[in-house]
């Protein structure tokens, strides 16, 4: 760790003459002086001892009087936090820092740019990619070291990956034209440039040029050898993702085998695991969206980190994965059956879920949203950009044009301020400056309850806690029901069967009538729960109640028992048979009344882009037991079965 601008440093906080003089005079056993306490701060600080740094400027911040100095102080107390992975304590101290450092004053530029790369880093962890982007582009501003702008560039160009990955190549440009005028720059930097650059053409669908990229790096970090670290895992499944997509399968394999992925004796990790996925049609997402998200599992059982590696459309919507991934946990007692290499670092191939019950109950208020802005007949503004990024942006300048006006648009204006929330890049930030105003609109244009819940629900999504029911849904049966069931969708799967009373109040509620969809989506979420505790009576009586024909599986009975399911020797592909790769996937689909399956889909897939199509033809070809509907509909909706890829012992 470099502390920048040690010489400002010593001058503002060097001592008046006579008082130096006493403290040289002063017995050995004297305290240290403010000076030499940040000294040796300084001293331990780059030999690396940043226990002892982080307590001698512990103690400085105590002593310092001066807002500068203690400015200086509190920012090399966050470094040293940060440097010790401590990121939670220096968040405060670092957005402290940038707002007290002097503004304009040249000597402390260095010191300002460490404050926002940090801060830049702790916005990429909280998946705030944008926000992440602009802490870095503006720490690249300021920084007058080369090694260091070279590394802001870089950094910015890998957040922009998902928020505009045109810019994020323009980006890595300045960095290569700084990176080939500094001769003796290390092949570290040099081989990271190259990553996030096939990073940026993979998420532009330039897969070619991906490969090529990707092929560069894992030679930089020593080609194909059977060592394999953080690194090397890192390059070579960026090349086998880039070189299957670039349909160049052979390469992937080759790729894939020097990852150590599919090579495990353990390859199943999801037993005890709460894995929920994004459902589709919630966040934007789609259902045909794939990403492919990288993660880590601490010892507790959460997620420790998780980041986008690749989403098949440019923009945020890879990291809405991430984020679904951040939440995934695993029971303790399960933990220690996973791998620690699959503890450490894991990369899936994902895509969105079907919701529980039917509809998402978010889509109710979102409806009542639009249909309330049609009534009020407000200009509708259709943002422009080839990202999301500058689609917010555009989305911004229209705001402020708005607000600017002397009479106002408040209508116009709640339609922007929602349009901005809900962009993928929305964060719990932006939450707090945009949700707000445009609840305040709503309330003063007497917005039914409805349309209010799907602004409470935009701001209160990117915290993950819970709508409350006071206010204007508590007098509103529909707003009322749908808090309720909203609330209920987003607790962990270990919580929904200790949660039922959530769902007995939609359901008991004689403000809806026995019809009504709100109250049945209550009734099929409980006969889900039900089942799943082996209750097969309640869930029966529960789906009868309903009067539905199409339902989930596990709803009106045990599961349809499976019949056949015709295996070929090519299910498993040869060429992972040849070099004993191994995975997994989990495939989502409908049964038919005839005991056929529907709509496969595979919904997690391990190793990324190897066994999902293989696994949806086994389940297309399945067939399970016939189940009675009237109307010839669904006998099983929603279903998943897991199809393992395992060479014989």
């Amino acid at each position: 760790m470099t502390m920048h601008g040690l010489g400002a440093m010593a001058i503002l906080l060097s001592l008046p003459m006579a008082a130096m003089a006493q403290d040289a005079a002063a017995p050995a056993t004297a305290p240290l002086t403010v000076q030499q306490m940040f000294d040796s701060a300084s001293e331990a600080a780059v030999k690396g001892d940043h226990a002892r740094a982080l307590a001698l400027l512990t103690t400085l911040e105590q002593r310092v009087k001066n807002p500068r100095s203690l400015a200086i102080v509190r920012l090399r107390r966050a470094i040293m936090l940060t440097l010790m992975s401590r990121w939670e304590e220096a968040r405060p101290l670092l957005a402290q820092a940038v707002v007290a450092l002097p503004e304009g004053d040249s000597s402390l530029d260095a010191d300002r740019a460490d404050a926002l790369d940090a801060l830049g880093r702790l916005a990429q962890a909280d998946l705030d990619y944008d926000a992440a982007r602009l802490y870095f582009a503006r720490a690249a501003v300021l920084t007058t070291d080369p090694a260091a702008k070279v590394g802001s560039l870089l950094r910015e160009a890998q957040a922009g990956v998902f928020v505009d990955p045109a810019q994020a190549l323009t980006k890595l440009e300045e960095a290569d034209r700084m990176i080939l005028a500094q001769p003796d720059k290390s092949k570290a930097v040099k081989a990271q440039a190259t990553a996030v650059r096939g990073r940026a053409l993979l998420n532009l669908g330039r897969f070619a040029e991906a490969q090529a990229a990707f092929a560069r790096t894992v030679s930089a970090e020593g080609g194909l050898t059977m060592t394999v670290n953080y690194d090397d895992l890192v390059a070579r499944s960026d090349a086998a993702i880039a070189a299957m997509l670039a349909g160049n399968r052979d390469r992937a394999r080759n790729y894939l085998v020097y990852t150590g992925a599919g090579r495990m004796p353990t390859q199943d990790f999801t037993a005890g695991a709460d894995m929920g996925l994004p459902i589709c049609g919630e966040d934007g997402i789609r259902p045909e969206d794939v990403a492919v998200v990288e993660f880590g599992i601490a010892d507790n059982g959460a997620v420790s980190y998780a980041r986008p590696v690749y989403g098949s459309r440019p923009g945020g919507m890879a990291l809405v994965f991430a984020r679904a991934v951040m939440r995934w946990s695993w029971r303790p007692e399960d933990l220690a059956k996973i791998p620690a290499l699959f503890r450490f670092v894991t990369r899936l191939e994902l895509r969105c879920s079907t919701g529980e019950g039917g509809p998402s109950p978010v889509f109710g208020p979102q409806r009542a949203f639009r249909q309330w802005l049609d009534q009020q007949g407000a200009p509708h503004f259709e943002p422009q950009g080839e990202s999301e990024a500058r689609r917010r942006v555009a989305l911004e300048g229209e705001l402020a044009r708005l607000r600017a006006m002397p009479n106002g648009q408040p209508v116009a204006e709640a339609e922007v301020l929602a349009d901005i929330l809900e962009s993928p890049l929305s964060t719990k930030e932006q939450a707090e400056k945009y949700g707000p105003p445009l609840l305040s609109i709503l309330a003063s244009q007497s917005a039914p309850p409805l349309a209010r819940l799907w602004v409470d629900w935009l701001i209160h999504r990117t915290q993950w806690d819970y709508l409350v029911e006071e206010g204007p849904y508590a007098s509103d049966p529909v707003a009322r029901a749908t808090v309720l069931l909203m609330n209920y969708d987003r607790l962990p799967a270990k919580q929904k069967p200790q949660s039922q009373a959530v769902l007995d109040r939609v359901i008991a509620d004689p403000a809806l009538g026995k019809d009504h969809p709100l109250r049945v989506a209550a009734l099929t979420r409980r006969a889900s729960a039900k089942a799943a505790a082996q209750d097969l009576t309640g869930a029966r009586a529960d789906f009868l109640a309903t009067g539905l024909t199409d339902q989930q599986c596990s709803i009106v009975d045990a599961k349809p028992s499976l019949e056949s399911a015709r295996t070929f020797g090519n299910d498993y592909p040869t060429d992972m048979v040849n070099v004993g790769v191994e995975g997994w996937t989990r495939v989502q689909f409908d049964i038919a009344a005839d005991g056929h399956t529907l709509n496969q889909r595979a919904i997690i897939t391990y190793p990324p882009m190897i066994f999902g199509a293989n696994g949806q033809k086994i389940v297309a070809r399945a067939k399970y037991a016939q189940s009675y509907r009237p109307d010839g509909g669904l006998g099983c909706g929603g279903s998943a079965e897991m199809i393992r890829f395992k060479m014989p012992d």
